[in-house]
C-alpha cells in the first residue's frame, strides 16, 4: 500500500510534487508503449522527495524556469513542470524535448520529451498530458466525458496519444536516427481529475480504479451552501490549502456563473484552517454535452 505524500508549503512545489506523484487516469501497455501507474509515480516521488524538500526551503530556481515557459496556460505549465522534474530526478537524463517531426517539408507532429533512464541507459520517448473532464450519460463510454471544450473528450485524448503520438518515433524511426536518436522504449504520462455528475459514480471503461475525482453540477434555482473558493486553471492542479486563501474571500454558496467555473470545496480543521474536501465543477444552465452520436474517435 502506498503512504501519505508530504504537502509543501511553496505553491509552486505543491504543483511540481502532483505532477509527479497522483495517480495517472490511464495506465498499462498500450500500442506496445508503457503508461505509468501509480506506483511508478509514487517510487518517482521518493526518489526526488529530497529534491522537493530543497525547492520548499528555496523555490527560487522552479520560480524562475516557469517564468520561463513559452505560455502561461495549463497545458504549457504542465510540461514545464515535466521538464523540471526530469532535471531533479535521480533516474532520468533530459536528452530533448519537443522536438517536431519534419519530413520532407511535412511537419507530423511533436515529440515531447527524450529522456534517458540512468541505472539501464536506455533512451525513451516520453509524452505527456494533463485533462479534465466531466461525465454524461452513458458514462463507461470514455468518449462521454468531455472538457468545458467539448470537443476534447477522453476517449479521443486516449486514442490520440495511443495511436497518433505515441507512435512518432517508430513511424518516423529514420528520421530520429538522422537525429542521432535511438530509441529503446515509449513511455505515456496521462494526469488529470475526472469529475462525476452528483449521483453517479460510474467511471469510463479504461481508466485506473484510483484515478482523482471531483464532481459536477449544473446551475439551479436555488444556491448550494458550504464554503467555496473559484480556481483559475492555473491553478488545478495540486490541492489549495489555507497559506493560498490569505486576503481572499471565501463563499459560503455557489453563485450562478456565466461560464463554467471550477471550485474547491472547504472545510476548517481543528486549527482552524482551511483545507480542501473535494473540487467541484459547476456549469450554467446554457451549458450542453453533445449528442451521443457525435462522439467519434480520432485514429
Amino acid at each position: 500500500m502506498l503512504e501519505e505524500r508530504l504537502i509543501f508549503k511553496n505553491r509552486l512545489v505543491r504543483d511540481l510534487e502532483w505532477v509527479i506523484a497522483s495517480p495517472p487516469l490511464v495506465s498499462g501497455l498500450l500500442n506496445d508503449t508503457h503508461w505509468w501507474n501509480h506506483e511508478d509515480c509514487y517510487n518517482e516521488y521518493l526518489d526526488c522527495l529530497p529534491a522537493l524538500k530543497e525547492l520548499d526551503l528555496d523555490p527560487s530556481p522552479l520560480s524562475y524556469h516557469l517564468e520561463r515557459a513559452k505560455s502561461k496556460r495549463l497545458g504549457h505549465r504542465f510540461e514545464a513542470l515535466i521538464a523540471y522534474w526530469i532535471t531533479i530526478s535521480p533516474n532520468y537524463k533530459l536528452l530533448a524535448k519537443n522536438i517536431q517531426v519534419i519530413v520532407h517539408g511535412h511537419t507530423y507532429g511533436e515529440v515531447d520529451f527524450i529522456i534517458q533512464e540512468k541505472r539501464t541507459l536506455k533512451v525513451i520517448h516520453l509524452e505527456v498530458a494533463v485533462k479534465f473532464y466531466l461525465g454524461s450519460p452513458p458514462y463507461k463510454d470514455s468518449f462521454r466525458w468531455f472538457g468545458t471544450n467539448t470537443q476534447d473528450q477522453l476517449g479521443r485524448k486516449v486514442d490520440h496519444l495511443t495511436f497518433k503520438q505515441t507512435q512518432l518515433c517508430k513511424i518516423h524511426s529514420t528520421y530520429f536516427k538522422q537525429q542521432g536518436i535511438h530509441i529503446d522504449e515509449r513511455q505515456c504520462f496521462l494526469k488529470g481529475r475526472l469529475f462525476y455528475p452528483i449521483g453517479s459514480d460510474i467511471p469510463p471503461h479504461g481508466v485506473t480504479s484510483n484515478h482523482l475525482r471531483g464532481r459536477w453540477m449544473q446551475s439551479r434555482s436555488e444556491s448550494v451552501t458550504g464554503l467555496f473558493y473559484p480556481i483559475d486553471k492555473i491553478d488545478w492542479l495540486a490541492e489549495i490549502n489555507h497559506d493560498d486563501l490569505k486576503q481572499t474571500e471565501i463563499q459560503k454558496y455557489i453563485g450562478k456563473f456565466e461560464k463554467p467555473q471550477c471550485l474547491t470545496e472547504l472545510k476548517k480543521d481543528s486549527s482552524r484552517n482551511y483545507k480542501e474536501i473535494n473540487r467541484i465543477f459547476y456549469l450554467p444552465k446554457e451549458f450542453g454535452f453533445p449528442a451521443i452520436d457525435s462522439s467519434t474517435p480520432i485514429t
